[in-house]
């Protein structure tokens, strides 16, 4: 009776043994698999260039941020087992007034009321809304991008940078993933972001595809394509 008690705790030990080494060596392949080059490819040139927002060939931000929208508010509601707790310790052993409306040390507790609806739409909105126009250059092995009227970006693949945006603090790296550029950004409150620029082939359309995931509203992914933009007449700015 011991020994086969014995030997089955065994066998479950060796079966979750061989099964976090495969659930360690797909995370390990998976990361060696988002490895960026950090110098660029012939063709990453091509990515060079003013570029302006073809909303006909592009994901519908306004379509795709009103599910989202709709899972933050779930997401922000109060739930049933943290309230449930918060009651039973403001009622329980300790409440001397014995009126649940007081914690153990006899202060009100604390609360947050959710934000506004609208107010969200436009955080989020703001936050994750692509740029209507793109300048991209080639530095050497940096690249420089201009979203609309914002300020220059730097990024020099294989460095790691530290920012600070409406979204938070962030760590950044960037770098080639054939003639694709990447960044990616992982937030200090476990939110993460990854642009990918790179010029369709058959069209010669600029590509942008955007991935987001947040603890507030789950998962988004969003493609924008952009045509190059006209020069400017001589003489005019």
């Amino acid at each position: 009776m011991h020994s086969r008690i014995h030997s089955g705790r065994r066998g479950s030990s060796v079966g979750r043994s061989l099964r976090c080494a495969v659930v360690l060596l797909a995370a390990t392949t998976a990361c060696a698999c988002t490895t960026l080059a950090t110098n660029p490819p012939p063709l990453g040139a091509a990515l060079a260039g003013q570029w302006q927002q073809d909303n006909g060939a592009s994901d519908n931000f306004e379509a795709k941020l009103t599910p989202l929208l709709e899972t933050q508010r779930r997401r922000m509601l109060p739930r049933h087992g943290a309230a449930e707790a918060a009651g039973s310790r403001r009622g329980g052993e300790g409440d001397s007034g014995g009126t649940g409306d007081r914690t153990r040390d006899g202060i009100l507790p604390l609360f947050i009321p959710p934000e506004e609806p609208e107010k969200v739409r436009a955080r989020l909105g703001d936050q994750l809304r692509p740029p209507e126009a793109l300048t991209i250059a080639i530095d050497g092995e940096a690249l420089e991008l201009t979203p609309d009227t914002e300020p220059l970006r730097r990024f020099l693949p294989g460095q790691d940078v530290s920012r600070i945006d409406s979204s938070g603090t962030a760590v950044l790296d960037s770098g080639w993933d054939q003639r694709a550029f990447v960044v990616r950004a992982r937030y200090t409150n476990n939110s993460t972001r990854s642009w990918r620029y790179e010029v369709e082939a058959a069209s010669g359309l600029l590509r942008v595809s955007f991935e987001a995931n947040a603890p507030e509203f789950g998962r988004f992914s969003l493609q924008t394509r952009y045509r190059r933009a006209s020069p400017a007449p001589a003489g005019k700015h």
